[in-house]
């Protein structure tokens, strides 16, 4: 009887650390979502990581409707940092933007950034466990043929839900689109525990079933990886309060 209470137990406890959430905004708000892009005079990111864990990174986990910064180094440019931002909705944005660890983060920042983008993008699907610490992240981007895009939202909500819910080792699948002319430009960012766990996601019949039909709806697809990153995972926006 102890064994089978313990076998039931290691199953609950499986699921519980498999199933996923989604990133949403409270009824009657919307979403602020973009890509910040930031790139370091040559040789100084791992100075401006580190301005920005001492100033941004203590604040922001105070901030109620800063929900996720997530992001990564890219190794095709150490100098290149990309960063996935989620707010609660615009004036979350602007409570973050005056708080005093940004606005320092800013100064101190000045002479060692060479440029910086802001991409506003639009969520199609936010997915990720409720915590967790990932240590890959790769990043995409797909130009999907705009006729097909619909199919492709639909296809690739289906599969990152799915991937988070039933994978221990998948964290955060993220998938957003640029706005306007350009809407069927679609950046995703995949957090997993470790590089083991991406390998054996991409080896599943699952994804492989996914990427047969995705890869008809493409034109292009161009795949970033980063260096080893230490996302931690927030809870902030996926209202778990709401579920008890």
């Amino acid at each position: 009887m102890k064994v089978f209470a313990l076998i039931i137990l290691f199953i609950i406890l499986s699921v519980s650390q498999a199933f996923g959430y989604s990133v949403h905004a409270p009824e009657g708000k919307r979403l602020k979502v973009h890509w910040a892009i930031l790139e370091a005079k040559t040789g100084k990111m791992s100075e401006m990581a580190a301005i920005s864990s001492r100033t941004v990174a203590k604040f922001t986990p105070n901030e109620k409707g800063s929900y996720s910064l997530y992001g990564a180094i890219a190794k095709e440019n150490p100098d290149l940092m990309r960063i996935l931002e989620i707010y609660e909705d615009e004036a979350a944005y602007q409570v973050h933007r005056s708080n005093e660890g940004f606005k320092t983060f800013i100064e101190e920042r000045k002479p060692i950034l060479e440029s910086l983008k802001i991409l506003p993008v639009d969520e199609i699907v936010l997915e990720q466990k409720t915590e967790g610490t990932g240590k890959t992240v790769f990043m995409t981007l797909a130009e999907v043929k705009p006729e097909k895009l619909d199919e492709f939202k639909a296809l690739i909500t289906q599969e990152m839900t799915r991937s988070v819910s039933e994978n221990p080792g998948v964290l955060v699948m993220f998938a957003t689109s640029e706005q306007e002319a350009r809407n069927n430009f679609v950046h995703t960012l995949e957090t997993y525990v470790d590089d083991q766990a991406r390998e054996k996601y991409l080896a599943s019949q699952e994804y492989i079933n996914y990427r047969n039909k995705a890869d008809e709806l493409l034109l292009s697809r161009k795949v970033f990886e980063n260096f080893p990153a230490n996302v931690i995972l927030s809870k902030k926006g996926l209202h778990l309060e709401e579920d008890e």
